[in-house]
């Protein structure tokens, strides 16, 4: 009777994965049916079924105003509708999401792939954390990807790992299956050698040599290997066919697609979905540079950290020095309309440059960096004194009556401020202050 409980245990654990939904998703992405069988996928499964549930659940609540643009513009680009899964493994569907290696936003793109597929980042902007652009972005990425591979699995593999490592792998892998073929043979094989030594090359002199490793890779198009093939582990080998991070990242892809397709999950992202459609569409306009979304906001009269939440691809509170875009809700367009006034647009505050002055100075007394007040009033080398310039703030101002027992020192606690900042945003000589005196108190935004 024991032996019969351990023999039946493992099959009811693993009966959730084998379904024909599944196996359907396993195709989507150019993947053998075969490979719901793979004890790993298996093993990942499991854990996620058993232990990752609410983690499912926190993406797709997380997400639920994200889902439905992901899925929209990835059916709207013909793309397999399990890519959404890509992003909900990469960030949790997190737009602020960071990694250790400069990865930013839902599909955690680094500067350099960012730069490479449209989007702009610089110090007022980072358009990896604006899900409309960033998953432009994406889809034209794992569109080259799959243009390079021919498979969806080996373009996800490569979104984690890069393109050389992944054809290093495939190459590896065809190289070891036409050995196999030759048997005693495979070694006394002068084509082998060739091919073996290519790859060497590769691995000891990196992108130097990477155009002879992706000719052998077109030339060993027509070997068949499989995923099983690829996530086979070879005892002994220290580098293997995929990196570790990436086996694991492509059977992480594959159980949220495959949890996320459950009925119970399903039914939640419909809620969430419909919930999503229920809410404000969220439009972009264009807008002069300096634009403050604190004035959006207040003119909008919709909450100040909604309006941000929905502007994250903004590094401030304010567009840049340049004609860009913001987020509302379309539903407050013709209200914008009316409203905006480009004159009271952001939160500056005007200086009047004094004898001594130098932009350092400045810079240092309203805490913004030079190069900032430079494009803002795109400024030379010098100033003049009496000149007056713009130094755009990521604060607002408040009015402060002075009343009796006041004191500097007194309203700056009480604001959470330094009190020098009380006395050099209102021009003052000392820290005396009256009775009934009107005092501009500098609140962070």
């Amino acid at each position: 009777m024991k032996r019969l409980i351990v023999f039946i245990f493992p099959i009811f654990l693993l009966a959730n994965i084998f379904s024909n939904s599944n196996v359907k998703i396993l195709k989507s992405l150019d993947i053998e049916s075969e490979f719901i069988k793979n004890p790993k996928l298996q093993e990942i499964f499991n854990y996620y079924y058993k232990y990752k549930r609410a983690y499912i659940y926190n993406i797709i609540n997380n997400g639920y105003e994200l889902i439905p643009i992901l899925k929209n513009e990835i059916k709207n680009s013909n793309l397999p509708k399990e890519l959404v899964t890509v992003a909900m493994a990469e960030s949790y569907m997190n737009l602020e999401a960071k990694s250790n290696k400069k990865a930013v936003g839902l599909w955690q793109f680094i500067p350099r792939t960012a730069k490479r597929f449209g989007l702009r980042i610089d110090k007022y902007v980072d358009e990896r954390r604006d899900v409309y652009k960033s998953t432009k972005a994406a889809i034209k990425y794992l569109k080259y990807l799959h243009n390079y591979f021919g498979k969806w699995y080996l373009a996800i593999m490569a979104y984690n790992a890069g393109e050389a490592r992944v054809v290093e792998g495939v190459v590896r892998a065809k190289v070891d299956k036409l050995c196999k073929r030759l048997g005693k043979n495979c070694y006394k094989s002068k084509t082998i050698k060739k091919y073996r030594k290519i790859i060497k090359d590769y691995q000891h002199f990196g992108s130097k040599k990477y155009t002879p490793l992706y000719k052998l890779y077109k030339k060993l198009e027509k070997v068949n290997i499989s995923l099983n093939d690829l996530l086979k582990y070879q005892k002994g080998l220290k580098r293997q066919y995929i990196p570790k991070e990436t086996r694991k990242y492509i059977l992480k892809v594959l159980s949220i697609s495959f949890l996320y397709n459950k009925e119970k999950f399903s039914k939640l992202a419909q809620e969430k979905f419909e919930k999503s459609i229920s809410n404000p569409t969220y439009i972009s306009i264009n807008v002069p540079a300096g634009t403050s979304l604190f004035y959006v906001s207040k003119i909008l009269n919709e909450p100040y950290k909604k309006i941000r939440n929905h502007n994250l691809h903004l590094n401030f509170s304010f567009t840049p020095p340049y004609k860009y875009y913001i987020y509302i809700p379309a539903d407050r367009l013709a209200l914008f309309n009316i409203k905006f006034n480009p004159r009271k647009r952001k939160y500056v505050f005007i200086y009047k440059v004094k004898k001594g002055d130098t932009l350092l100075k400045i810079a240092k007394k309203f805490d913004v960096k030079v190069s900032i007040i430079r494009s803002y009033n795109k400024l030379g080398k010098y100033l003049r004194v009496g000149e007056k310039i713009f130094i755009p703030l990521d604060y607002k101002f408040v009015k402060y009556r002075v009343k009796k027992g006041d004191s500097i020192l007194k309203i700056a606690k009480k604001f959470g401020i330094s009190y020098k900042k009380i006395i050099k945003f209102n021009n003052l000589n000392s820290s005396v202050i009256r009775v009934g005196q009107i005092l501009k108190i500098p609140q962070r935004l």
